[in-house]
């Protein structure tokens, strides 16, 4: 174990660094402003960027600009912004379009020999171009007062520079090297004159003449400053070079405070309206600078990575990876190399990583790294232990540890390291010691070992404990909190359930890698950045720390709270900040980039009018806020559309096809930090098409009119015609009607009821006769009621089949039985039925079914039932079943086989044809349990729908 001092210098802050790969045009960076609207612009080598903190909108000279090399920019109070490219000329963009001397007519006035090198502008946005060595011109803007000016020409002296009038606010100040003017209405004043010591810069002048110098190492590319236009002084001032940027100290003007991005050829510089600082470079892009007040350690080192954080006295002690622990005390920074005291192992594993650091109860420190378990106590004796990959350390009691490794989780003796038990004989991830239980983490998720081993796994109860155990904390109220890979974190008191927490409660991943406890506060570290968790207050309240706020990594690997200092160890380093410093100020400003109606871009307006095929609509938009890193949520509506909020984190909103009528789009934005920006409202009106105006009815009307005797004409042909067709078609249902009927008494069926009556009268049973002939006369006389009338009510069929069967079983020696059953359900008034369409199927039962069957009495059960939406109707008999019937039809005369069968199938039909509704017939030939014929079971179905017709 060796001990290395490392400088302070290793310390830098955390950039956004943006080049071409995410969409700058060019990766040279001349300079940098920002517009009115809350743009950002860079001027590039290969054309001009316009950043609205997710996205780069790019113009070259297919958009306008007159060279792609652009080297200055200047954005003016009336929202142009200025463009010097590399050229004999200047431009500017303005509302989607950039304007040039070719289609402006203000531009035209300019006349230059020389391309610019600066331009700035004062509060009524005069002009001035400025090339270095070669003089100045001033261009006014102002309605009515265009004017072009040669500052050389006119004044005979070359000005190399110039800016805004910030202590009297009228006016532009002119610099020549050794002497400065004030430049108001076309007035030249003088400020001061005095020759500056050689090889300085001037930083201020003051208004009583004392002018501050100070010394710079390298020679300047540009100077930024930034005003206080309420204080009335200089605020910031910046000089980028070729060897980084110098700030200078602005309270005293004689020295310089700090520098940025040091080494690196560095041409603009920009501090935004959330006090983000922006470096152009020559040849890295752009970098971004949150904030000042983080700063990160061993960054762009093999080494950086950190996996584990604790505090050993009043020294932080960082776990790295390839042997190595930092340790850092104050602004001293100690590197602790474990390679050669262990260099006969290591040589097979060089990454070896230092995962945990516990300091225990007698004050030792535990580590433990991917090849060994390694113990330092007070007096500086060390003891190793060669185990599997150390995960997890905790202290059960002051004498015993428990350790997680890649193979087991095992009990150790903290005097000497030896293992005295294995607790779980399978990988762990994570381990604690609570509430007299072993929690032991793993790849599949959390199980609780008690002291006799038994285990119980967690995630069969709790799902979330189903993902892998990433590591435990207990803050100060007791409660064990558990990170998990996928599932959030959870916190437990005893055996319950106290908390879980996921995105839908404001966690920014549910991939949480590492846990710290300070107080009633929770910290934890996702894939997506920290969190602070207030427990103390039942709705858990978060606060969040990204890349957006100055971390140089969303990867968080270790947290580690000293006070409000908070260090973090993630791939980029140890990172470190002071909590209380971080500033929340934002700004969100919303912007709307482009209308395109119909896939074509519109020009930006306060309303629209679309004509009724113009009714696809897509805006494009964008959230201005550069701290919030893209985090940015919309809200919308289109009334007249949808009244209510809808949210969305595109920057995109479609309407393919809107209906005529009127709409009002309202958009707002809500960054990162809550911050709610300006509502935009944008008025549409799709006009109604022609056909639908009131002219065009009126047209339409007329038309209608003219046409009606041609289509009534017509109309009336077609209808005759298809009277024509109908008639036909009734007239072959009577036809069929009237055989059914004719058929239903059959010459046999009557001839043996004579003869019945013949018999009666012979055997002077007058009584049995004068009952036949009234009973026949009633069924005859019902039948011609029915013929009339086409259809018959469910009552009136049962009483009509009743009479029918009476009678055949007074003509057949009353040899058979009948029963009539109607479902109660049934209103047997109100639906009516084709009228004689179950006679002939009761006739057959009898005269071919029952008539010849030897064995038993016969018996027929005729049922009206409904299932569903149908009416179902079912002749049952017991006879002799139809493949017998066949056979003694066979040997009858044909005069006596009755048609009525298929004369009412026929009919059927009709019925299906006229109506258009489905009537079915079912038969089913009933077998006994020795297969033999069992009789014949006839099923009617008549649809509601038709009922309903024929009632």
């Amino acid at each position: 174990m060796g001990v290395l001092p490392l400088s302070t210098s290793a310390q830098e802050y955390n950039y956004v660094r943006y080049d071409t790969k995410d969409g700058l045009a060019g990766s040279t960076v001349y300079d940098i402003c920002q517009d009115r609207d809350g743009f950002i612009w860079f001027a590039t080598e290969a054309g001009l960027s316009r950043f609205d903190g997710t996205r780069f909108k790019n113009f070259t000279t297919a958009d306008g600009l007159p060279d792609a090399e652009v080297i200055k920019l200047y954005a003016d109070h009336a929202g142009r912004v200025w463009i010097a490219p590399f050229k004999n000329t200047v431009c500017y963009y303005y509302q989607g379009k950039i304007y040039t001397a070719a289609n402006d007519s203000l531009l035209k006035k300019i006349k230059l020999n020389t391309a610019i090198t600066g331009i700035v502008g004062d509060r009524d946005d005069n002009i001035l171009l400025c090339r270095f060595d070669a003089g100045a011109y001033l261009l006014q803007t102002r309605k009515g007062q265009e004017k072009f000016m040669d500052l050389t020409v006119l004044y005979g002296r070359t000005f190399l520079h110039g800016h805004p009038n910030f202590i009297g606010r009228e006016g532009l100040i002119l610099g020549m090297g050794d002497s400065s003017f004030l430049l108001v209405d076309g007035h030249l004043q003088p400020l001061w004159s005095r020759p500056p010591p050689p090889q300085v810069l001037i930083t201020l002048v003051r208004r009583d003449s004392v002018v501050k110098y100070i010394d710079h190492p390298m020679e300047p590319n540009n100077i930024y400053v930034q005003y206080d236009t309420i204080q009335k002084q200089v605020q910031t001032l910046f000089i980028p070079s070729n060897e980084g940027v110098w700030m200078v100290d602005t309270l005293h003007f004689d020295r310089f405070e700090e520098v940025f991005l040091k080494e690196k050829p560095i041409n603009s510089v920009l501090i935004d309206y959330e006090k983000n600082i922006w470096f152009g470079t020559a040849g890295e892009g752009v970098y971004k600078l949150v904030s000042r007040n983080f700063k990160t350690y061993f960054t762009g080192s093999k080494n950086a990575e950190v996996f584990s954080l604790a505090k050993d006295d009043n020294r932080i002690l960082v776990g790295a990876g390839y042997n190595k622990m930092y340790s850092i005390t104050g602004a001293r920074v100690d590197s602790v190399s474990f390679s050669q005291s262990f260099s006969r192992v290591l040589k097979k594993f060089t990454g070896n990583r230092l995962m945990s650091i516990k300091k225990v109860s007698n004050g030792d420190l535990i580590l433990g790294f991917d090849l060994f378990l390694f113990k330092r106590s007070s007096p500086g004796r060390s003891i190793v232990n060669y185990v599997y990959p150390i995960k997890s350390i905790d202290e059960i009691d002051p004498e015993t540890l428990l350790v997680g490794t890649g193979r087991n989780t095992i009990r150790v003796r903290e005097k000497d390291l030896s293992i005295l038990d294995t607790i779980w004989p399978h990988r762990s991830t994570a381990v604690s010691y609570y509430d007299g239980k072993f929690y032991v983490g793993s790849v599949g998720g959390l199980y609780i070992v008690s002291k006799d081993k038994t285990s119980r796994y967690l995630g069969d109860s709790i799902p979330a404990l189903r993902y892998r155990t990433a590591c435990f904390a207990t803050p100060a109220d007791g409660s064990l909190w558990i990170a998990t890979y996928g599932g959030g974190i959870i916190g437990m008191k005893g055996n319950q359930i106290i908390g879980h927490l996921t995105t839908e409660q404001g966690l920014s991943s549910n991939i949480c890698r590492s846990l710290f406890a300070d107080k009633h506060f929770l910290w934890v570290g996702t894939d997506k950045g920290i969190n602070k968790i207030d427990l103390s207050k039942p709705s858990y309240p978060i606060h969040h720390y990204s890349i957006a706020d100055g971390l140089p990594s969303n990867i968080i690997n270790a947290i580690y709270v000293d006070s409000s200092t908070v260090y973090v160890g993630s791939p980029a380093g140890l990172t470190y900040f002071d909590e209380n410093k971080v500033s929340d100020y934002s700004r969100c400003d919303l912007r709307i980039l482009d209308v395109s109606v119909s896939g074509k871009s519109q020009p930006l307006q306060k309303a629209y009018t679309l004509d009724y095929y113009d009714n696809n609509l897509k805006i494009e938009f964008a959230g201005i806020s550069f701290k919030s890193g893209g985090d940015i949520l919309y809200h919308y509506r289109l009334k007249g559309l949808k009244d209510t909020w809808d949210s969305t984190r595109q920057n995109l909103l479609e309407y393919p096809s809107l209906p005529s009528g009127s709409y009002q789009l309202e958009l707002l934005a809500v960054n990162k930090f809550g911050v709610i920006s300006n509502t935009v409202v944008i008025p549409f009106l799709i006009e109604t098409p022609f056909w639908q105006t009131w002219w065009f009815k009126v047209l339409i009307v007329g038309l209608a009119i003219g046409m009606t005797v041609m289509i009534l004409t017509w109309r009336f042909r077609t209808v005759q015609q298809r009277e024509q067709e109908r008639a036909t078609l009734r007239q072959q249902i009577n036809s069929l009607e009237q055989l059914a009927l004719r058929s239903q008494m059959n010459p046999h069926f009557i001839f043996n009821c004579l003869n019945s009556i013949q018999h009666f009268i012979i055997k002077n049973d007058l009584e049995t006769t004068n009952q036949y002939l009234t009973e026949f006369a009633h069924l005859i006389r019902q039948t011609m009621d029915s013929a009339e009338k086409g259809t018959i009510s469910i009552d009136h069929e049962v009483k009509y089949l009743t009479r029918y069967i009476e009678l055949e079983k007074m003509r057949f020696g009353h040899s058979f039985d009948y029963s009539i059953v109607t479902d109660e359900r049934i209103d047997k008034e109100f639906i009516h039925i084709p009228s004689m369409i179950l006679q002939p199927y009761v006739e057959n039962s009898i005269r071919h079914g029952i008539r010849h069957k030897k064995d038993g009495k016969g018996l027929i059960e005729i049922k009206f039932e409904q299932p569903g939406d149908q009416l179902l109707c079912i002749v049952d008999d017991n006879g002799i079943g139809r493949e017998n019937a066949r056979r003694f039809r066979s040997r009858m005369h044909v005069e006596y086989q009755s048609k009525g069968m298929s004369l009412a199938a026929e009919r059927i039909n009709a019925l299906n044809r006229q109506y258009a509704e489905s009537v079915t017939i079912e038969i089913v030939d009933k077998t006994d349990s020795l297969n033999n014929p069992a009789g014949t079971r006839i099923k009617i179905y008549f649809p509601n729908k038709l009922l309903t017709k024929l009632s």
